[in-house]
């Protein structure tokens, strides 16, 4: 009975190599404690710890951010992107003796992170250096540019408004940031601009902008921009000897001529918290065991081992279903809301990424977990193939890391429960679930 059985779970290990999504119809339609001889167990040996979030690429991703952010925790972010400007068409013409009213750049609001409330002083340079198709753009990369502010008032202030509509030609349009540059700027680098024959020759002539925030002196917020909507762009106003009324003409930003790329700097987290420090900064495994941290912006990851998980069990059982749980501990949700989803990656032998034998991409989201549970604060992922493949073959990997997913266009930041914190916290112990079955 013993060896058919076995012979059964080969089978069934060797068919979800196939990752078909049927493989998980049914597994819902009995409880976990209604399973023939199932047991269950939470105490499996967890080794974790944070450290800072390898590269990142941040080009030509679905928005891009910019702002500061003085988290209690996680110390000062900043942001700022790099864009390039598309011509609509080419030999752009203002007409006969075009006279400058005004130049805006706009950037529509897709959302935000942390207070509003903080005003942000925006400053814009022109780029030196240009943007290139075939070069890869990190949260780390920088592109050379002017020192020359182009922003019209000298210390543009904003208070962001991200859910309140601008009015604009005589109707309500959505929420938008609206800059007014310089008109020297306009002038002599739009309106007298001899390179308007073709895009080629404006991106080498004007190669883009760099979109910054000084820091701020209150808890600051960072704010995401989609720079392929509509609202986007570079619009001059002008007048000119064949029309008396105002004359406009936007430059906007598309995928497939425009290079852009957002910069994230955690300034070395000078100015976070001792323990996260001990851990990202001065590689200490000790703290992870009470408390852990995740952060966007290509900011901080967690990782996690199960050190002795092959010799926790028997050989001869079934995993029916094992759970990683991770409790939220973070105190300030209203402004520093958690993740809406978390990633797992597998690091393998020689330190390069994978994915879970469970991840979505082989079955689906909900089988696979991962997202925020404002009700229970904690996330759920479900590695029953993973631990699984362990306990029949032995294999090693590096570990599990703990991501927020889209930390490359995210700000969202977690403090969650270690797997060995104090009695208080005993409850919220980052642990793995395991049902099985023996044999």
């Amino acid at each position: 009975m013993k060896r058919l059985l076995f012979c059964c779970l080969s089978l069934l290990t060797l068919f979800s190599a196939c990752k078909k999504e049927q493989d998980i119809i049914g597994l819902e339609l009995q409880n976990d404690d209604a399973l023939l001889g199932n047991t269950f167990c939470d105490t499996v040996s967890i080794t974790a710890f944070s450290l800072r979030q390898d590269s990142i690429m941040t080009k030509n991703l679905a928005n891009c951010t910019f702002g500061c952010i003085n988290d209690p925790v996680f110390g000062k972010t900043t942001a700022g992107f790099y864009t390039q400007f598309d011509l609509s068409g080419s030999n752009i013409n203002f007409g006969t003796s075009p006279t400058l009213d005004s130049v805006i750049f706009t950037l529509p609001y897709t959302g935000y992170y942390g207070d509003t409330n903080s005003a942000l002083t925006i400053r814009i340079y022109e780029l030196t250096e240009a943007l290139t198709s075939d070069e890869t753009y990190y949260q780390f990369s920088t592109t050379a540019h002017s020192s020359s502010n182009l922003t019209y008032e000298g210390t543009y202030t904003l208070t962001p408004k991200p859910t309140t509509g601008v009015y604009l030609d005589s109707a309500m349009s959505d929420p938008q940031i609206r800059i007014r540059l310089t008109n020297t700027f306009g002038t002599n680098r739009i309106l007298n601009n001899a390179s308007l024959i073709d895009n080629t020759a404006f991106q080498n002539d004007l190669k883009g902008f760099y979109v910054t925030v000084e820091n701020t002196t209150g808890s600051g917020c960072l704010i995401y921009s989609n720079l392929l909507s509509s609202l986007a762009g570079l619009t001059i106003y002008y007048k000119n000897a064949n029309h008396e009324n105002q004359q406009k003409y936007t430059f906007s930003i598309s995928s497939s001529n425009c290079i852009f790329y957002t910069n994230y700097n955690h300034h070395d987290y000078t100015g976070a918290s001792t323990d996260l420090k001990n851990q990202i900064i001065n590689g200490q495994i000790e703290p992870g065991k009470s408390t852990l941290y995740l952060q966007g912006t290509a900011g901080v990851m967690a990782r996690i081992k199960f050190p002795n998980l092959a010799d926790s069990f028997e050989k001869n059982i079934i995993i029916n279903k094992a759970e990683l749980v991770i409790s939220d501990l973070s105190e300030d949700d209203e402004l520093l809301t958690p993740p809406a989803e978390l990633g797992l990656q597998l690091v393998r032998t020689d330190n390069q990424l994978g994915y879970l034998p469970d991840d979505k991409i082989y079955t689906s989201a909900s089988y696979f977990g991962g997202t925020y549970d404002s009700d229970k604060k904690e996330y759920r992922f479900r590695i029953t193939k993973y631990v699984q493949q362990k306990l029949l073959s032995g294999s090693e990997d590096n570990g599990i890391n703990i991501v927020v997913n889209g930390a490359g266009i995210r700000a969202n930041r977690l403090v969650f429960c270690g797997p060995q914190p104090d009695e208080i916290l005993k409850e919220k112990r980052l642990r793995l679930e395991i049902y099985y079955t023996t044999y």
